[in-house]
Formats: structure tokens, C-alpha cells, sequence
């Protein structure tokens, strides 16, 4: 998991790591804190980035592209994780609602008011130390459970699908299927795909449809059960 911080205050950031820290200490998955000193170096890791991150503080007063401005772009090219805004001032508080913001974090702050905007996130935080690790190019990477559309057969690798990027890694699809078997949101789909039932948008008796317009077939001999499976409700 990783979590980004951004202010151009080397004081507030090193404020932030600490705090931050110290509340996610109890988690049980691996969280990298990356910290940058303005929304621009932010938007520059962020593009070149194989694993993204699932929460970002981000201070709105700051040299080249301000924490507002870094927000809605990150939304414009598919950030879907948490934000967080850390000011001294409110006068941005209600645009913080334009990139759907979880907390507006005033300065100065103490560990108490850290902790009340650490709670806006505990699902995102939950939720991404479910995930799925893999080598892809020499590094490991970790994909939250919830971000994976489906994995598919590639020419000698198996191919990640997300809303965002495809990630290749040089497993067989039946190795990934083993690692899922015991969870139900994800469906064997034939010998070529592993489904996330969360992003199925619709099926009919021979084919799947994904929310990014992605249509997977189903096998003949397959139709049946994998049917019957998908008509189950979730959970």
C-alpha cells in the first residue's frame, strides 16, 4: 500500500510522516509513505507509478500546481483512492466536495484531529490492505483486491487488468486461481480469465460483459454453472 504526502513545508510533511505513522502502525499489509514538496513532482510519480496510491494528504497552498488543482487532475486520469486536505486556511472547503475530498484537515492540528481524518478513511485503508502481490519487472508490486477488474492468459505471462493500467507477470492463470479460491468475488471464467464479480456490469448465457466495456465469453460446457454462480448474490 502506499500513501502519498504532499506540502512544501519540510516541517508539516515531517508532522504528517509522524503522525501518519503512528496510526497505521496496527496495519497488517506493507504501507510505503511517499512524500513530495509540491503538486507537480506529485503528478510526475504518480504518472510513472506501476502501484498507485490509496490515500493522499495534500496541502492546498503551494508553488506550481496547488493541492486543488493536483486533486483534480489525479481525478481527471482515474485516482479513485482517498484525499485528504491540509490547509490553514477554509476558504476551499467547499471545493474540496468537487474532487470528492474525505476530510479537511486545518493547521495547525493535533494528533487528535489527525486521528478524527484518519477515521474518514479507515474503509480505503481496510479495503486496500486486502491485496494481491506479484513481481512485475523485477519489483514487487501490491494491487488492492478491490482495483482488480479481472486477470487474463497472456503470451507466456497473465495480464492484470485495472481501471486504470494492465500489469503483466510471468505466472499461469491456474497459479493465480489457486491464490483466489477461497474468495468468492472472483470467478473462473474458461482457461483464459479470472473475473472480479464486482466489475461485471452485466452477463447473458454465453458471455460477460465488464464495466470497461470488456466482453468476455463463457465456454458452452461452462455456461451452466458459471451462471447459476454469477445469479448469487455477492458477499
Amino acid at each position: 500500500m502506499i500513501i502519498y504526502l504532499c506540502d512544501d513545508s519540510q516541517a508539516d510533511l515531517m508532522r504528517l510522516s509522524h503522525y501518519l505513522s503512528r496510526a497505521i502502525s496496527h496495519l497488517s499489509t506493507e504501507v510505503t509513505i511517499q512524500s513530495f514538496t509540491s503538486g507537480r513532482d506529485l503528478l510526475t510519480a504518480f504518472a510513472a507509478a506501476v502501484e498507485k496510491p490509496v490515500l493522499l494528504f495534500l496541502d492546498i497552498y503551494m508553488p506550481d500546481s496547488d493541492g486543488m488543482q493536483t486533486a483534480v487532475t489525479l481525478r481527471e486520469n482515474g485516482f479513485t483512492g482517498g484525499i485528504i486536505f491540509t490547509t490553514s486556511s477554509t476558504s476551499h472547503a467547499m471545493d474540496s466536495y468537487n474532487v470528492d475530498a474525505l476530510y479537511y484537515l486545518q493547521k495547525p492540528y493535533d494528533s487528535t484531529d489527525f486521528l478524527n481524518a484518519i477515521k474518514r478513511c479507515s474503509s480505503i485503508l481496510k479495503d486496500a490492505s486486502k491485496t494481491y502481490t506479484f513481481l512485475s519487472k523485477g519489483s514487487k508490486v501490491q494491487i488492492p483486491l478491490k482495483d482488480i477488474l479481472f486477470f487474463e492468459t497472456g503470451r507466456h505471462v497473465t495480464l492484470l487488468h485495472t481501471p486504470s493500467e494492465v500489469l503483466s507477470f510471468t505466472r499461469v492463470l491456474s497459479e493465480v486461481c489457486t491464490d483466489f479460491a477461497d474468495n468468492p468475488d472472483f470467478i473462473r471464467v474458461g482457461h483464459s480469465y479470472l473475473v472480479n464479480r464486482l466489475y461485471i456490469s452485466s452477463f447473458t448465457e454465453s458471455e460477460i460483459t465488464m464495466t470497461d466495456s470488456t466482453v468476455i465469453l463463457i465456454p458452452s460446457r461452462l455456461r451452466k454453472a458459471i451462471c447459476q454462480n454469477l445469479r448469487e448474490p455477492l458477499g
